[in-house]
């Protein structure tokens, strides 16, 4: 009986023992159930709070360019870091100096406002005629200097637009021109390496995107087969070119000069290994330099200077004279190869690449130059004028 009672109080407590795991563990899970609820609760929360922030920021966004254009104008961040408030519609441009000129009529020639400089009477050959009595502005660097404000106040432009390298300067001048005159002034900065993004911020500026992206898409490639064909060359397959200017051909752009980066451009070697002097006719040199140099080939600015050079005995003592590689620059519109140096020097890559690296550069100069003048010119050109731009070239 004794031994009855004592199984009897260790089923109890067995089961008592039991029963208290139970609950420990059903509160355990209740607690666990718990705490995943008020993490969820959490989580939900700050998601919430997330959409909600990231919904004003747009909600703020939409707004801003609402009022943006209710105000009729908008925020441009040009290539030296400046805001400028321009007008939604821009209608009509004006150029800072030739170069701007020069890439503003490339991407959209009914938006010019005025001319920086006019026409010269070769170029008037390709540019349509209702350009040509566009007032005149003048330009506001360089040694050339003459900015008419009077004239740009009264055609009263939706934006001035600079284009080219970026001087120290360059904040300082646009801020100084904007205040003055009243009037939107935007700087794009346009080398070689950054003419696509030049288009790019041009076409976002006038409105004119699908030109721009056409354009920007040519400068890409072209760029990155001459770039491919550099780095393809050995060292004794690189050429030397010697740029002559000027009456007497002693001037030259020497290398360093970016009236001269299409020499480097085609991996070419720049004979003129002086100072380089960008104002002016360039770099001066002596006969007996150029001789020393002795360069491969010889590139000139002008039909004069071609004739002279060719027929003069001294200067058969070099051997691309003697030997037939001298060859005048196209200068219709403008200079293949500079002044000013602006995207007229895309196809000078072509021109000179096809003449110092004919295994390289296999595309028919002549096709190159008709596709070049139809997308950056506006102009179908004919046979013949192909033949009268590439003469002696």
């Amino acid at each position: 009986m004794r031994n009855s009672k004592k199984w009897l109080a260790l089923i109890i407590a067995s089961a008592m023992a039991v029963g208290t795991a139970g609950c420990a563990g059903k509160a355990k899970e209740t607690e666990a159930v718990t705490n995943s609820a008020e993490t969820t609760a959490s989580e939900a929360t700050v998601a919430s709070e997330a959409s909600k922030k990231e919904a004003t920021e747009e909600d703020g966004q939409k707004a801003g360019e609402s009022a943006e254009a209710q105000s009729g104008m908008r925020t441009i961040t040009d290539s030296a870091g400046r805001e400028v408030q321009i007008p939604v519609e821009i209608h009509k441009v004006a150029p800072s100096g030739p170069l701007a000129q020069i890439v503003l009529y490339t991407i959209s020639p009914d938006k010019l406002g005025g001319l920086a400089s006019d026409f010269s009477e070769e170029a008037k050959q390709y540019i349509d005629e209702k350009y040509w009595g566009l007032p005149k502005f003048g330009q506001f660097y360089g040694k050339n200097a003459n900015l008419n404000m009077e004239a740009l106040i009264a055609e009263a432009p939706d934006v001035i637009i600079d284009i080219g390298e970026a001087k120290k300067s360059v904040k300082e001048d646009m801020d100084a021109l904007q205040e003055q005159l009243n009037i939107p002034v935007i700087f794009v900065e346009a080398t070689l390496p950054t003419m696509a993004e030049a288009y790019e911020l041009l076409g976002e500026i006038t409105g004119e995107t699908e030109q721009a992206a056409k354009l920007a898409e040519y400068c890409t490639t072209e760029l990155t087969k001459a770039e491919e064909i550099k780095s393809s060359l050995t060292d004794d397959q690189k050429k030397s070119v010697y740029f002559g200017v000027g009456n007497n051909g002693l001037h030259t752009n020497a290398r360093g000069s970016i009236h001269a980066d299409v020499i480097e451009w085609i991996g070419a070697i720049n004979a003129a290994d002086v100072e380089a002097v960008s104002k002016g006719t360039g770099s001066e040199v002596s006969f007996e330099q150029v001789l020393l140099w002795d360069p491969d080939f010889i590139i000139l600015d002008s039909q004069e200077l071609y004739d002279q050079v060719t027929a003069d005995a001294m200067w058969k003592e070099l051997t691309a004279v003697s030997e037939g590689r001298v060859y005048k620059i196209p200068t219709a519109p403008y200079n293949f190869m500079a002044n000013p140096p602006s995207v007229n020097r895309l196809i000078g890559i072509q021109w000179l690449g096809q003449l110092v690296y004919p295994e390289q550069y296999t595309e028919d100069i002549k096709e190159k130059a008709k596709e070049f003048f139809e997308l950056f010119y506006h102009i179908d050109v004919t046979e013949e004028q192909l033949e009268e731009i590439l003469k002696n070239s």
